[in-house]
């Protein structure tokens, strides 16, 4: 079931999805936790709903209850690797496994994909930002000499503030409702783009 909301053809899953990482990355920035109380429900969700718009099962042609609860489950599974307490989160975790649930593997697959990417520019900039400023004159010397000459870039360079940045736990309720943004709106480019023309 589509619908069009301001120009933009979403499905009715896609608007829980957003609705629910949208309420998640709220709660991540004003008490950095996201609640059970929006994860698990959402995941719940996200198997009724596409039980009732696509049946029980559809041999993965579409996302009927099964395939969401698959996709809930492979979800979950894979976001457990990133070291769930100490990088991620758990509420994060279930967070991305209720959007496994209520948007399938395939997109909850781009989702990641977008979700790393966002991470990785938020964690870069982070830690460059950390660099303190008199510092960052001899920073492209000394990547000049890393790329040329091999030399250890953190040589006779002030490593402390940088590593405390990387320590750092970032909000990542935000980085997940821009991911999911990015999926559902980019979801046919993307699987496209990659050559998956199956994919609609």
């Amino acid at each position: 079931m589509l619908m069009m909301i301001m120009g933009l053809e979403l499905s009715v899953q896609d608007m829980v999805a957003l609705g629910a990482t949208a309420i998640g990355a709220g709660t991540d920035l004003t008490t950095r936790k996201i609640f059970n109380w929006l994860t698990f429900p959402t995941a719940v969700a996200g198997v009724a709903l596409n039980g009732y718009l696509n049946g029980i099962y559809t041999g993965f042609h579409q996302i009927g209850a099964v395939e969401a609860f698959c996709g809930w489950m492979v979800a979950a599974a894979i976001m457990m690797f990133p070291n769930p307490g100490k990088r991620m989160h758990f509420g994060d975790v279930k967070m991305m496994a209720a959007v496994g649930a209520v948007l399938g593997i395939t997109k909850f697959l781009i989702c990641m994909f977008y979700f790393s990417l966002v991470y990785g520019l938020v964690s870069m900039f982070l830690i460059l930002k950390s660099i303190p400023r008199e510092q960052i004159k001899g920073f492209w010397l000394l990547l000049k000499s890393f790329v040329f000459a091999g030399v250890n870039i953190s040589e006779g360079f002030d490593m402390t503030e940088v590593e405390k940045a990387k320590k750092k736990l970032i909000p990542l309720g935000p980085i997940i409702f821009t991911g999911t943004l990015l999926a559902v709106l980019l979801d046919k480019w993307t699987m496209h783009f990659l050559g998956f023309a199956w994919y609609q």
